[in-house]
């Protein structure tokens, strides 16, 4: 079947099989599923854009369930794009954590990932922030908005992206963030423009890896049929390798990509 299961059927993960004291952050999963299509990703072919929740019920559940076995700290939402179903994170969801959050005295600190148009909507990044969460990692990519429109990251054009983040910033949530690097449509100024968005940014932990292409992804069709593809994707895109032939000369890339780590 070409249907992709709800995950509302998902049972319990059986945390107490779990030494607590052998974990930094232990993680839960609210969603399946990005609305959005980037043609570099591969979770809409993984999950689909049909954003797939459990219930509330099942992730109090879940929280209870850490908070049982002794666990008190960091808890990461795997959720690739937390943000998904807006609606009913801010009518149910959220306000619930919140309830369940104060009662049990804030045991908890969550982070997670979300999309941009998270800085749009102000009523969602209180409750985030009043239900504990701290720091999410969002998907900038590039300041280059000709390679924003190459990928169709529609969520990142026609905005001011430092603004957006400083937004998410000032609403309590520390910014982590993602860059990427090899798009045919990057000019050679785009690594110093890259270190300048990160650092005048204020995100405090930048993760910035040279484009590769999944092999389930839209990019690796278009590049596939215009004969790029030299391997399969080493599945690491901080390793200074790429799968396909680059538009901007390789060795310019690798180097740019350098000096982006460095700088």
């Amino acid at each position: 079947t070409s249907e992709f299961p709800e995950i509302t059927g998902s049972p319990l993960p059986d945390y107490s099989l779990l030494n607590p004291s052998k974990y930094a952050t232990l993680s839960i999963q609210y969603t399946r599923g990005c609305p959005f299509d980037c043609e570099f990703c591969d979770i809409t072919a993984l999950f689909g854009r049909k954003v797939r929740t459990k219930s509330t019920n099942q992730i109090l559940s879940e929280l209870e369930n850490l908070y049982n076995i002794g666990w008190r700290g960091n808890v990461f939402f795997v959720d690739d794009n937390f943000i998904g179903n807006k609606r009913i994170l801010k009518s149910d969801l959220l306000p619930s954590m919140i309830s369940w959050m104060r009662k049990k005295n804030n045991p908890f600190v969550f982070n997670t990932e979300a999309s941009i148009n998270l800085a749009d909507d102000d009523k969602l990044m209180e409750l985030m922030t009043q239900a504990g969460f701290s720091n999410v990692f969002v998907g900038i990519e590039t300041p280059e908005e000709a390679c924003l429109v190459e990928c169709n990251k529609t969520q990142n054009i026609n905005r001011d992206l430092i603004q957006s983040v400083r937004k998410i910033q000032a609403a309590g949530m520390e910014v982590t963030a993602g860059f990427i690097v090899g798009f045919d449509s990057d000019p050679p100024s785009v690594f110093q423009r890259q270190i300048d968005f990160i650092q005048k940014s204020g995100i405090i932990t930048a993760m910035v890896g040279l484009l590769n292409a999944p092999k389930k992804t839209r990019l690796y069709r278009r590049l596939k049929n215009e004969g790029r593809i030299i391997s399969e994707w080493s599945g690491d895109n901080t390793d200074y390798t790429l799968n396909f032939i680059p538009k901007m000369n390789k060795k310019e890339l690798i180097n740019g990509y350098q000096k982006i780590i460095q700088g």
